[in-house]
């Protein structure tokens, strides 16, 4: 029996849990915001553990994430300043300008990041061909970061000065019509760079399109597109610091370059320096020289570094530069130009001076033979000889002529012995002997040597005629000194001997 009744306990307790509560109202517990699962009842929440409060790392502890990796970088457009080819500023309403057949679109990009290689390249978008006063071609370029006038002034900014001439179509319709302009390039990071500016230009000199159709009037002339010189860049001046130069030697050369076209600026231009000779070596890093953009009537300078070799012959050597660009349409030309290099050789040329007397007497001439040996590469001109000084007359010069290289040559002098000029007629003097010489380009150059030597006053007739007289009476003197002296001895031993023979 007690089986029994558990039995009936247990299933009336079943059907009590099968039995539906019904309430007043039903009321939507709201999942929980977090888990997304249904709150648990009031009485079982104590079983459940909670859900763990993650507290934010102090500053010190974060892990630091380089600027240029978590930051993109953006290009914006410049709309406070004025540039080159644009009427206003972006902030004043700029628009592309219009004029002989050709818009010209002026873009000045600033980067808040760094660009890799300073470089982006931009294209143009022209839209549908159909209806378009545009003229369809390839229009894409590289654009570097440059410094850039602003304003008409002498103050720059660095900016991706990015400008395109794009030709109209000769059947253009009045109107306002978008161009894209598409800009690509990485950052420092190596992520792409890739944005879009739009602008508006507006064709009024093409076809109207709200003009009365006249059947009986003349069509409308097409308009013209005003072909436009190219530009031509040129060689406008060139200045050597040491000119001539001297072989084996290294010299600077700064070269002036001008864009002489009034209407059109170059760009992408590359500048190729060509030497004359192996002789000539470019001390530069490259024989080729970026220059990049170039304005309209504007000038750049270019430094030049050379060494010519020793063994350079003398002469006049041309320097070519050639310059190849772009101008705004992406059309390609070139032009060249030289600057001359005059090459000297260093001169080396000896003299042998002649022996000269220490004593010189007034009144005579004496014949001096000089001898000049050019040991250098080079020819010299007009080679000669003088010699001055006090009492110290030239009466015949001492001219070699030309020398070659490597050569001796002789020629011989006359100098007359005269008085000293002063209150001393006779004494010491210092004479100079001057050797003279020309090089190729005419320039005179000398070297001077000095002698000492004395002048004396000359033998006169009458001082030689009482130089011959004065030892001939000193003669006879002698002879009378000698025979009176004999005669008083004679006159002495005579009378001795008188004397004797009285005793």
């Amino acid at each position: 029996m007690k089986r029994i009744y558990s039995m009936m306990l247990i299933v009336i307790l079943c059907l009590g849990m099968m039995t539906p509560v019904y309430a007043e109202e039903d009321v939507t517990v709201p999942n929980d915001p977090v888990t997304g699962t249904e709150p648990l009842p009031e009485d079982e929440k104590e079983d459940v553990p909670e859900t763990p409060v993650i507290e934010p790392l102090p500053d010190d502890e974060k892990e630091d994430v380089p600027a240029d990796q978590s930051t993109e970088t953006f290009l914006h457009i410049d709309n406070q300043n004025i540039y080159e080819g644009m009427a206003t500023a972006y902030k004043n309403g700029y628009q592309p300008v219009c004029a002989n057949g050709e818009v010209t679109i002026v873009l000045p990009l600033v980067c808040d990041g760094n660009v890799k290689q300073d470089t982006l390249t931009a294209s143009v978008d022209l839209g549908s061909t159909e209806n378009s006063p545009f003229v369809y071609r390839n229009y894409e370029k590289n654009f570097e970061l440059t410094n850039q006038p602003v304003n008409g002034t002498n103050e720059t900014k660095e900016i991706f000065y990015i400008t395109f001439m794009i030709s109209l179509a000769s059947n253009r319709v009045n109107g306002i019509y978008p161009i894209v302009i598409l800009v690509t390039g990485k950052d420092a990071a190596g992520r792409e760079i890739n944005q879009s500016f739009t602008n508006f230009v507006t064709i009024t000199d093409g076809i109207d399109p709200n003009a009365p159709a006249d059947s009986g009037s003349d069509p409308i002339a097409e308009p013209v597109e005003t072909p436009t010189s190219a530009p031509i860049v040129l060689i406008s001046n060139s200045k050597i610091k040491t000119n001539p130069v001297e072989a084996g030697k290294e010299f600077e050369a700064v070269i002036t370059l001008k864009n002489t076209s009034t209407l059109k600026s170059v760009q992408n231009m590359v500048a190729t320096v060509t030497v004359p000779s192996s002789d000539f070596e470019l001390l530069n890093e490259s024989s080729t020289i970026y220059v990049g953009k170039l304005g309209k009537e504007k000038m750049t300078e270019l430094t030049l570094r050379f060494r010519v070799s020793q063994g350079t012959p003398e002469g006049n050597y041309p320097v070519q530069i050639g310059m190849s660009y772009d101008d705004p349409k992406a059309n390609t030309y070139s032009s060249a130009g030289n600057f001359t290099v005059t090459v000297i050789q260093p001169l080396d040329v000896e003299l042998t001076i002649p022996k000269i007397e220490k004593e010189l007497v007034a009144g005579d001439t004496i014949p001096l033979n000089f001898q000049v040996m050019n040991l250098g590469r080079s020819q010299i001109f007009n080679v000669r000889c003088d010699v001055t000084g006090n009492g110290l007359v030239q009466t015949k010069a001492a001219f070699i002529g030309n020398m070659e290289s490597g050569t001796a040559g002789e020629a011989a002098a006359n100098v007359f012995i005269d008085r000293l000029e002063g209150v001393d007629s006779y004494g010491e003097t210092m004479g100079t002997i001057t050797l003279t010489y020309e090089d190729s380009l005419g320039s005179e150059y000398s070297q001077e040597y000095t002698f000492d030597t004395a002048i004396i006053k000359p033998v006169t007739s009458e001082a030689l005629t009482q130089a011959e007289e004065e030892p001939v009476s000193q003669w006879w003197v002698s002879i009378l000194i000698v025979g009176g002296i004999g005669l008083l001895a004679a006159v002495g031993a005579g009378a001795y001997l008188l004397g004797r023979k009285q005793r």
